[in-house]
């Protein structure tokens, strides 16, 4: 076991205490099977974060965040909407916390296509609002990073976005 192996996580339930989003949503959804409420408050909460970076919230990257989240089909028993809105809610304390706390999970549990799709998500909130700043990009990189994908991944999901990153402008 290296050193930073000690600050990881050891399992979900540890990743879970870490934020209300998911709570929130065990409240909400209490038949919802355990995998589904992870997986749901992982993705909400990355893009919460990226959305969020810049400590701004734009309309459009909370219509993005929803749109994003139904593309997921994750279940037929959750409101995307109502996600989001949870997922604004916490906004500011999810802000403050490890990514590795959301992707842990998410690198456990998806495919590697799913990972990719999970980054994909976050350029389309990221670009929702007209541009992709810098901040943006360097936040999903380090999810990028998180989720093992390849720098490859990284730069392939942000060329589906390339006409709003403002460092190519």
């Amino acid at each position: 076991m290296g050193m930073f192996d000690f600050f990881m996580p050891v399992n979900e339930s540890e990743v879970r205490k870490y934020g209300k989003l998911y709570d929130s949503l065990k409240l909400e959804y209490p038949n919802l099977a355990e995998d589904k409420l992870v997986t749901t408050s992982c993705i909400a909460g990355l893009m919460a974060r990226v959305a969020y970076t810049d400590f701004h919230l734009d309309d459009k990257e909370v219509e993005q965040m929803a749109k994003s989240l139904a593309g997921w089909k994750i279940s037929d028993d959750i409101n995307q909407a109502q996600v989001v809105a949870m997922a604004v809610e916490h906004i500011k304390e999810m802000a403050g916390l490890e990514n590795h706390l959301y992707v842990h999970p998410l690198k456990t549990t998806l495919t590697k296509d799913e990972r990719y799709k999970v980054l994909q998500s976050l350029f389309l909130v990221a670009a929702s609002d007209g541009s992709v700043d810098n901040i943006e990009s360097v936040e999903i990189k380090v999810i990028c990073q998180g989720l093992e994908l390849s720098p490859q991944h990284f730069l392939s999901a942000r060329a589906e976005v390339v006409e709003f990153i403002n460092a190519l402008k």
